[in-house]
């Protein structure tokens, strides 16, 4: 081997070690990505996708990247495969075959037969192997009307590192085009090609997006790019509501039935939640894509007859019972507000659908078409924008309230020697954790949300019972004759805890180190004050103290005191945030460290001392 040879087997050898020595935590590495947008002179649309990918581990093509789907709706979109192939660690080339190229009908279609004509097209890689690359080239081509304007939404990271990405975007001279990037300072590079402006995005060394849970929802936390070829909302949202379902005409049987739960019900609120709980319950939901059926939704009529639909096909029929009953409603977007560019006509921001109607003095009220939301999607989905969706062109944009809760729990109780429990709780409940709608559907709603020692069972009566819209208290009378669990001469109280606080996140353990920021559902105070008065032959055995916390978090109490025979327990959290940057995030674990920790969960007696 001569000198040259040596000096060239070491390059390479050097940055073959660089790339696995950044990557070798990963599955695989996108060497490029490029994703090309082009609005043609004729309205007709292009969208082409290039990667190519090395895979380093065998998870890569076993589990993860041995095929590759591509989704697209052939009633108005073509498909066409430029290019596949894959080039094994010893460079030699392998083009995919004409049978490793299968339409299939995608998994989110099935039983939806008025959407079975989407396709998905499964592309099987071959010759895969550690350290082998996919080369693929497609392109997809919408004809002219399918969408209102050339509109994008790039998420700028991947699952694996990205070497080299490129979004290109491409329309006609005489266009303008309106962008927007977050969590990120890249401007593009604009060009002239023939009939055509070019804006090319390139971004290099992306990160790929961390594993950890509770991230921020909708990857906010990082680098996104929208784009449109329209200014206005307003411009978009009419594409949607010219189409004839918007006319929200319904059957007569189905008038019928409105009218006759109209007449049983007299209760506006009630009414509104049950015909919610019809088109939730007794239709099934088609998770369709919005953007693979073109935008387009069919009518109330044919929703209801085919017993099943899109997101966006029950938000209109649910719409059209309310208006049928009287109610005023309208189809909503929501659309994450830390991503949403007001200054761009688009519809590829909103993620889901959803029905404003009013609830008279209450104010508005923002309904699930999916699931029977115990509060209101104005209340609970926070960091959400709300757009209405109508044929008068008014399609106001309003932002979600600032998400938060507040638990209070005090409990005066008496023990006996035998020993039985009676006394008196009562719970206060505001914001996000107060099921108001569910409490409608159920009247034993927040009753039954608690959990413990003393079980729903244990509550007799109801003395103090004030709903109101923002908040609820109320009181009941307590009696249980096994209150506590027995172990030799000790006795255990496990703490009440109400679930639809903190308990009802599901947060019990939590890592060390982070390295996104961590994001709960609410802001949130939550409080228990109990009293206990104990009988001579029962004394506690639980430590008396006092842990009172305060850090950039929020704070912690844990307080005991035994005064003349009365025992006063003080529990309370307080979260003052909702998303926990890095440098706050072990003040938010230490927290909820004391917070899930068994030592602050029960009280523990001992007869006869």
């Amino acid at each position: 081997m001569n000198l040259f040879n040596i000096f060239l087997f070491g390059c390479l050898f050097c940055c073959s070690s660089s790339l696995l020595a950044q990557d070798d935590k990963y599955d695989a590495v996108y060497l490029s990505l490029i994703k090309e947008y082009t609005l043609n002179p004729d309205g007709s649309m292009d969208y082409r996708f290039v990667k190519k990918q090395k895979l380093l581990t065998y998870r890569a093509f076993q589990n993860l990247y041995g095929e590759t789907f591509i989704t697209y709706n052939p009633g108005f979109q073509k498909l066409k495969i430029n290019e596949a192939y894959t080039q094994m660690a010893d460079g030699k080339k392998i083009i995919v075959p004409e049978n490793a190229l299968n339409e299939v009908l995608p998994g989110f279609a099935a039983n939806t037969p008025a959407y079975n004509a989407l396709r998905e097209m499964v592309i099987t890689h071959t010759g895969l192997e550690r350290n082998a690359t996919i080369y693929l080239d497609y392109q997809i081509h919408s004809e002219k009307g399918t969408f209102p304007v050339l509109m994008g939404n790039e998420l700028l990271s991947e699952n694996e590192p990205v070497k080299n990405l490129e979004i290109i975007v491409r329309i006609p001279a005489n266009q303008n085009l309106y962008y927007e990037t977050f969590n990120t300072s890249v401007t593009p590079e604009k060009s002239i090609s023939g009939p055509f402006q070019v804006f090319t995005w390139k971004v290099v060394d992306i990160p790929a997006i961390s594993g950890e849970e509770n991230q921020p929802g909708g990857f906010e936390n990082y680098p996104r790019l929208q784009f449109s070829t329209s200014q206005k909302r307003e411009e978009v949202c009419s594409f949607l509501a010219s189409q004839p379902a918007f006319k929200y005409m319904i059957p007569e049987s189905l008038k019928d039935e409105v009218n006759k739960l109209a007449a049983e019900l007299t209760d506006k609120t009630e009414l509104i939640l049950k015909l919610q709980e019809k088109v939730v319950s007794e239709l099934r939901l088609y998770p369709i894509p919005v953007r693979f059926t073109g935008y387009q939704c069919r009518t109330p009529e044919q929703v209801w007859n085919s017993n099943g639909g899109t997101t966006i096909e029950k938000a209109v029929l649910l719409t059209a019972l309310l208006k049928s009953a009287g109610i005023e409603a309208s189809p909503v977007g929501i659309l994450r507000t830390g991503s949403t560019d007001e200054k761009s006509g688009t519809l590829s921001d909103i993620e889901d659908f959803a029905v404003r109607t009013g609830f008279g003095k209450q104010g508005d009220e923002i309904l699930s078409v999916t699931n029977l939301n115990p509060a209101n999607l104005n209340i609970s989905l926070p960091g959400r924008s709300f757009i209405d969706i109508n044929s008068d062109g008014e399609n106001g944009l309003t932002r979600s309230e600032t998400s938060k809760s507040r638990v209070e729990y005090s409990g005066t109780f008496i023990v006996s020697s035998d020993p039985k429990l009676t006394g008196e709780i009562t719970i206060h409940l505001e914001g996000s954790a107060y099921p108001f709608n569910s409490l409608k559907r159920d009247k034993n709603k927040i009753k039954n949300s608690i959990s413990g020692s003393l079980k729903s069972s244990d509550l007799t009566e109801m003395k103090v019972n004030e709903v109101m819209t923002k908040s609820v208290w109320q009181t009941f009378t307590v009696q249980s004759d096994s209150p506590f669990r027995k172990d030799s001469n000790y006795y255990y109280f496990t703490l009440p805890l109400v679930k639809t606080g903190i308990d009802g996140w599901g947060i019990k353990t939590l890592s060390t180190q982070r390295e996104t920021p961590y994001e709960i559902p609410t802001i949130t105070d939550e409080s228990y004050v109990l009293t206990f008065t104990l009988p001579t032959a029962l004394s506690l055995f639980t430590p008396q103290e006092k842990v009172n916390i305060t850090n950039k978090a929020g704070s912690f109490l844990w307080e005991i005191t035994v005064e003349k025979g009365k025992l006063i327990l003080k529990r309370q959290i307080k979260f003052t945030e909702r998303i926990f940057p890095t440098s706050i995030y072990p003040d938010f674990k230490y927290l909820m460290d004391f917070w899930n920790n068994p030592h602050y969960r029960e009280l523990i007696f001992i007869m006869g001392k």
